[in-house]
């Protein structure tokens, strides 16, 4: 019946019911969970009951690219988009096309309508991808720490890459706590070879620094103390 109705979305016959009651209604329910209509067809068009929550690709915060993305999606009669019914038409960088798409497929729609009836429809929509604020680096470290706490130091480490990206505008001072703390992950992944290597740097910046008169928190002197005590029993 779907291929039928996929080549002949209308058939127009008539009177169905008096060969088989209810037949008329289902081939109601297969026609319209097949065709697709546009908005002029729309007694009632689609409408959002659902947010995007779209998640800024990583890979792209560090160049900051921002633009307009324009879409054309089919909301089937349930009020979902499935990916490979979503177009994109305009986006400032292929690397969003799959998390646009990603994210369309989570929104929920109140269907298109047709005499009350839902149906499918094709949609249109425009907005603009802006990266999000720079995170406080400092905030990272310590939210890395919180994870390592817990026992979970592969967040950890994302959370301390993030706070050492250059565009977070991290102070030397606060790239030594960084990379201090990422030496403490990679020590609780058991990569001793890593965590030798992020310790030697931070404490290689932070004699470099205090040559220079910086004056470090008492935290930070108090965790690079430890770390160079340990350092040296081993």
């Amino acid at each position: 019946m779907r291929r039928a109705l996929a080549l002949y979305p209308d058939p127009g016959v008539r009177g169905l019911d008096t060969i088989s009651p209810g037949l008329a209604n289902l081939l109601d329910v297969e026609a319209r969970s097949i065709r697709t209509f546009r908005a002029w067809d729309l007694d009632q068009p689609v409408r959002w009951l659902t947010a995007p929550q779209f998640v800024y690709p990583r890979e792209l915060r560090r160049r900051r690219v921002s633009g307009p993305a324009v879409v054309r999606m089919l909301v089937d009669t349930l009020g979902h988009v499935d990916e490979s019914n979503v177009e994109i038409l305009e986006i400032p960088d292929s690397a969003f096309s799959k998390p646009v798409k990603r994210t369309l497929s989570t929104v929920l729609f109140s269907p298109a309508r047709i005499a009350g009836k839902p149906v499918r429809s094709l949609v249109s929509y425009r907005f603009d991808l802006t990266p999000p604020p720079p995170p406080d680096p400092v905030r990272l470290i310590d939210l890395a720490r919180t994870q390592l706490r817990t026992g979970q130091p592969d967040s950890a480490l994302e959370l301390l890459e993030d706070a050492l990206d250059p565009a977070n505008a991290a102070t030397p001072a606060v790239r030594v706590y960084a990379e201090l703390v990422q030496g403490i992950a990679w020590q609780a992944r058991h990569d001793t070879a890593r965590a030798a290597g992020s310790f030697e740097l931070g404490l290689d910046h932070y004699r470099r620094l205090a040559a220079q008169g910086v004056d470090f928190a008492p935290f930070l002197r108090s965790l690079a103390d430890s770390l160079r005590l340990t350092a040296r029993r081993e």
